[in-house]
């Protein structure tokens, strides 16, 4: 009976412990969620931005989008489209990466922007580097097939299934 009275009193207090440690996690995200999700909408901003520099108007899309691609975004200046801005996920070596894929009005990649990833330093993180990124600058549905970094394979299949999918969505050129 002692033993049973034992295990019950170390249950309920580890159970007691679990239940202040939720309510604390809770408490966290709740305090943190407003902040976290306007880092991400600046985040996103910043990289339509750098994509497109000169852009004025965005329209938001993400209904009835293939799975992994978030949202599109409709870039315009003064009512002339600009191209897209496609917002996607993709699986690397490290977990997701975030990207936003830029498509000319003519259906070419404009540009590839990482917002998040949590590739390995030095090696899969060589992929996410602009002087990687730029080399799908032009590339179409179809196009020639961008290589893979030595070492950081994983990683730059990841960012080029990424751009791939983006440019499936067959946005700009004749499928505008």
């Amino acid at each position: 009976m002692k033993q049973a009275i034992y295990y019950i009193r170390i249950a309920g207090t580890l159970l007691g412990i679990c239940m202040v440690v939720a309510l604390l996690l809770a408490a966290a995200n709740l305090a943190t969620r407003d902040q976290i999700a306007e880092n991400m909408q600046r985040d996103k901003q910043n990289a339509i931005s750098a994509l497109y520099p000169a852009f004025s108007d965005m329209r938001e899309e993400s209904n009835g989008l293939p799975a992994g691609v978030h949202t599109v975004y409709t870039i315009t200046r003064e009512g002339s489209l600009l191209g897209y801005a496609v917002a996607l996920e993709t699986r690397g070596f490290g977990g997701m990466i975030q990207m936003m894929v830029g498509i000319s009005p003519d259906g070419a990649v404009s540009g590839v922007r990482v917002l998040s990833s949590n590739e390995t330093p030095g090696l899969g993180s060589r992929a996410l580097a602009d002087s990687y990124l730029s080399r799908y600058l032009g590339m179409t549905a179809g196009g020639e097939a961008v290589d893979a970094i030595s070492g950081a394979s994983v990683s730059s299949r990841a960012v080029k299934a990424g751009v791939e999918l983006a440019l499936s969505l067959g946005l700009g050129g004749s499928h505008s």
